[in-house]
């Protein structure tokens, strides 16, 4: 059954090709969805949607980071409803 997740990570992610990272292991483990940026808040936001052993295993890598990001808390919410989305895309 799928479920969808809106994932906020907190530390330095800008300008260190995180979004690039997100978006390589979202298409390797078959999570849809989008990651932008959110200036705003200062993180880095990602809906993801797809089957629940895909969304841990995504999970996981994002909270590992790329080499040059530095993470320091990650927020992980359940979507009440799935957006459907059939790709994932990189937004900002």
């Amino acid at each position: 059954m799928a479920l969808g997740y809106s994932i906020r990570i907190y530390g330095h992610v800008f300008n260190v090709g995180f979004r690039r990272y997100v978006h390589r292991y979202a298409v390797e483990t078959s999570v849809r969805g989008y990651v932008e940026n959110d200036i705003a808040d200062q993180c880095v936001h990602i809906e993801a949607e797809g089957e629940q052993e895909d969304l841990d295993r995504f999970i996981l890598l994002c909270k590992s980071g790329t080499p040059y990001s530095f993470i320091v808390d990650v927020r992980i919410e359940l979507l009440p409803t799935l957006r459907h989305y059939t790709d994932f895309r990189q937004i900002r």
